[in-house]
C-alpha cells in the first residue's frame, strides 16, 4: 500500500500511523499517553495550549492519546486540535476525506472542511445558525396594503349672523338672521355684563335664553337691571357627527337699559283683595273697580312686600283680567315654601302705555311646601299626510297647571322629547292655547320619515314640569 506525502513509509506497523493522529489501535483501552507521555482520559486528550507536530515523512513520532470511534472520528479530532493550535491559519485537510491520507495543503484563507467555520469536534452540538431571511426586516417600509381608521370629516366652518338690539320699556329686545343649516338644535342668547361673550359660558356670562324653533330670530330679555351696559351675542348650535357644536355666531353687540325710577306707592282706592291657599296654591279673590274707566285687572305676585305696576324686580304677573272677566285667580306657579305678596291694579290703556287708575292694598301669604308633581297624561294622538303637509291632531290636556303645548319633530330620532331635552329633536310649534289641539307641518320633503310627539308643560310650584303627552307616530312622506 503506497502512502501520500507525509505518511508513514512502506511497511510501517498501521497502528503506527493511527498513533501520529492521535488515536490508537482498534481493541485500545480507554486511557492512552500523549506525545509528552501525559496519561489521557476517557480516550482524548483535553485540548490545551498543546501543538501536535506531524512528520513530514518516515516512521512519525507516537502519540499516546486513544479516542473512541472509527478511524474517521479519530481524524477529526485530530483535525480540531491542529486547528485550536494553529488559530486563525488553521490548514485545511486534504480533499479526499475518505483517505487515509495523514498530511494536509496549507490554505492561506483560515477556514477548515471548505466551510465558513471551524468543525464541531463529535458530541458537541453545532451552534443553530440564524437564517436573517427568515427575520423581519426592522427597517422595511410600512405595508401599503395594512387598514387604516376612515379619517372622520372636519366640521363645517361656522357662518355669521347678524344681530341688533332694541330697547321694549325696561325689556331688551334681541333680534338675529337665521341659521340656515341643517341638524340644527337650538339657539344660545348670551348675556354678559362685560365684552367677553362666550359659547360655553365664560366668566361674566349668563344664559338669557334658549330658542329650538329655527325660524325664531327673536328674544325679549326681561332679566336686566336698569342703568346697566349689557352685551349680546347669539350662538346656532347643530349636531354634527354625535356632537353639538357652534354652527352660527352673531358678534358681540351692547346696549344700556335706562335708569330705574324710583317704585311708586300703590294707589289705593274702594278695592279690596284677599288671599287664600287653595287645593294646595294660592287663590286670589277682589272687588270689582267700579265708577272708574279702566280696561285690565292686573293680578301681581312678588316676593317682597313692594307690589307694584309696571312690574319691579321681584315681580311677576299672575293674571290679566277684563273689565267683564271674573275677579279672581289661581297661582299654581308660586313656589312653595315661600312667603310671597299679592296685588291686583286696575289699568287704563293709552298710547304711552298703561296707566294704573287704582289699586288693592298689598296681601301675603305663606305657601305650603313642593308637594310631588303628577305623573304625566297619556293624550290621544293622530297623524295624516295631506295636500298641505302632515296634519298632527291630538286630545286636550286638562290640567289647571298647563302653560303650553310643545309640538316637535326628529328625522333622526325615534323617541323626541322637549322635556326633558333629546338630541336631534326640533320644535316645531308652541301653543299657549289650551283647546287648541291641531297643527299642520309643511316644512317637509318626499323621501322623509318624521318621528311627531305633542307634548303639554306646565309649572308645578315655580317648576316647568310635563303634565301629559302622546306616543310618537313616524310619517314617511312619499
Amino acid at each position: 500500500m503506497t502512502r501520500q506525502a507525509g505518511g508513514t513509509s512502506p511497511g510501517t506497523d498501521p497502528t503506527d500511523a493511527m498513533d501520529v493522529l492521535g488515536g490508537s489501535a482498534a481493541g485500545a483501552g480507554p486511557t492512552g499517553y500523549s506525545s509528552t507521555g501525559d496519561p489521557t482520559v476517557d480516550g482524548a486528550e483535553l485540548l490545551e495550549d498543546r501543538m501536535f507536530r506531524i512528520s513530514g515523512g518516515g516512521h512519525g513520532r507516537r502519540v499516546g492519546m486513544s479516542v473512541p470511534g472509527a478511524i474517521a472520528g479519530t481524524f477529526l479530532v485530530a483535525a480540531l486540535a491542529l486547528g485550536a493550535a494553529l488559530g486563525p491559519l488553521a490548514t485545511k485537510p486534504a480533499a479526499d476525506t475518505g483517505s487515509n491520507a495523514d498530511t494536509v495543503d496549507s490554505e492561506p484563507t483560515g477556514k477548515t472542511g471548505g466551510d465558513d467555520q471551524p468543525d464541531t469536534p463529535a458530541g458537541v452540538d453545532e451552534p443553530q445558525k440564524t437564517d436573517d431571511a427568515s427575520q423581519p426586516d426592522k427597517t422595511a417600509a410600512p405595508d401599503a396594503t395594512a387598514k387604516t381608521e376612515p379619517t372622520k370629516a372636519p366640521a363645517p366652518a361656522e357662518t355669521s349672523i347678524a344681530i341688533g338690539l332694541t330697547l321694549e320699556g325696561t325689556a331688551i329686545v334681541v333680534e338675529w338672521s337665521a341659521c340656515k343649516v341643517d341638524g340644527f338644535v337650538a339657539y344660545k342668547v348670551v348675556r354678559s355684563k362685560d365684552e367677553f361673550v362666550k359659547w360655553p359660558l365664560g366668566s361674566g356670562d349668563s344664559l338669557a335664553g334658549v330658542i329650538e324653533a329655527q325660524a325664531t330670530t327673536r328674544f325679549v330679555d326681561t332679566a336686566v337691571d336698569g342703568g346697566r351696559t349689557y352685551q349680546y351675542r347669539v350662538f346656532g348650535l347643530r349636531s354634527w357627527n354625535g356632537a353639538t357644536i357652534v354652527a352660527c355666531r352673531s358678534d358681540a353687540k351692547s346696549i344700556t337699559t335706562p335708569a330705574p325710577t324710583p317704585k311708586p306707592e300703590p294707589v289705593v282706592a274702594n278695592l279690596s283683595i284677599t288671599v287664600a291657599i287653595k287645593d294646595g296654591h294660592p287663590f286670589i279673590d277682589w272687588t270689582e273697580c267700579t265708577g272708574i274707566d279702566f280696561d285690565y285687572y292686573k293680578v301681581v305676585r312678588s316676593m317682597d312686600s313692594m307690589v307694584t305696576w309696571p312690574k319691579g324686580e321681584n315681580d311677576s304677573l299672575v293674571a290679566a283680567v277684563g273689565v267683564d272677566g271674573h275677579t279672581k285667580a289661581w297661582d299654581a306657579a308660586a313656589p312653595g315654601g315661600k312667603t310671597v305678596y299679592y296685588a291686583v291694579f286696575c289699568v287704563r290703556s293709552t298710547e304711552a302705555g298703561y296707566v294704573v287708575v287704582a289699586a288693592s292694598a298689598v296681601k301675603g301669604i305663606e305657601t305650603p311646601v313642593v308637594e310631588p308633581a303628577p305623573a304625566p297624561a297619556a293624550l290621544g294622538f293622530e297623524a295624516a299626510f295631506t295636500g298641505e303637509g302632515v296634519t298632527l291632531g291630538w286630545e286636550a290636556c286638562t290640567s289647571d297647571a298647563f302653560a303650553f303645548y310643545k309640538v316637535v319633530r326628529s328625522f333622526t330620532n325615534s323617541n323626541p322629547s322637549y322635556l326633558p331635552g333629546t338630541d336631534g329633536t326640533e320644535v316645531i310649534g308652541v301653543i299657549e292655547n289650551q283647546g287648541t289641539t291641531q297643527l299642520t307641518d309643511g316644512n317637509i320633503a318626499s323621501g322623509d320619515t318624521i318621528y311627531y310627539r305633542v307634548q303639554a308643560i306646565g309649572y308645578w310650584y315655580g317648576q316647568k314640569i310635563l303634565l301629559g303627552q302622546t306616543t310618537v307616530i313616524a310619517v314617511t312622506i312619499p
